[in-house]
This record gives structure tokens, C-alpha cells and sequence, in this order.
């Protein structure tokens, strides 16, 4: 669901944990799933592929955990057998992006991320 709607934006952005990152996105998704089977797996699977989609563009992305699921239905309104899984932003970076500017060992320092080592167990 595409929301373009100001105050639907609006009251998105105060359903998410990071708010200002949808104010001030240039197009914003709500993934809305219903039904049976694997919803979050596929609602998983439809955001990465817009989000790599848009990549592929040189557009940037970003999911947004819901913080206010009853909020966000009242806002969206779809039907109580839904639910919005995630909550899709997108935008041109405000810098151009250069991955070759760090080796990788630079990226994951400057993530602050854990070793490979530490999260992947092997068997």
C-alpha cells in the first residue's frame, strides 16, 4: 500500500520506532499481509526485493519496525484479519554513496558489528 496521503504519512511515521526516517522519506510503503502461511516470510521477501529494486536505482531504503500496530491500522485501515508487517522508506541518500571508499574489516569496524565468528556457529 503506497501512502501519499500527508496526514496518512503522518500518522505513520508516529507508528514506527524512527519517525523522523519517514518524515522525511520521498515515497513511503506500507507491506500489508493477511491470510495463511508464511506472511512474514513473504512480507519479508517483498521488501528486500523492492529494496533491492530501488538500490538498483541508486535510491535508498529503509524498513521501519512498528511500534503501534493498532495506530497504524486505525490509519491505514485495512481489515482485521491484516496487518502491516513493515513499514517501507525511500529516498535519495543526502551523500553519494562510495563502497569502495572502506575495505570491508573498515565497514564492519564502523558498523559496530560482531565478528562472524561470534554469531555463526558451525557444525
Amino acid at each position: 500500500m503506497v501512502l501519499r496521503d500527508p496526514g496518512l504519512v503522518d500518522e505513520a511515521a508516529q507508528s514506527v520506532y524512527a519517525s523522523d526516517n519517514i518524515g522525511g522519506a520521498a515515497f513511503v510503503v506500507a507491506i500489508v499481509v493477511g491470510g495463511k502461511g508464511p506472511t512474514a516470510f513473504d512480507a519479508g521477501r517483498a521488501a528486500q526485493n523492492m529494496m533491492l529494486a530501488a538500490s538498483n536505482e541508486g535510491i535508498g531504503s529503509c524498513p521501519n519496525g512498528i511500534a503501534d500496530a493498532a495506530r497504524l491500522q486505525a490509519a491505514v485501515g485495512h481489515g482485521d484479519d491484516e496487518r502491516v508487517a513493515t513499514v517501507l522508506t525511500f529516498g535519495h541518500p543526502e551523500r553519494p554513496r562510495d563502497p569502495e571508499q572502506r575495505s570491508a574489516d573498515e565497514w564492519i569496524e564502523r558498523a559496530d558489528r560482531r565478528p562472524f565468528e561470534e554469531v555463526v556457529e558451525e557444525r
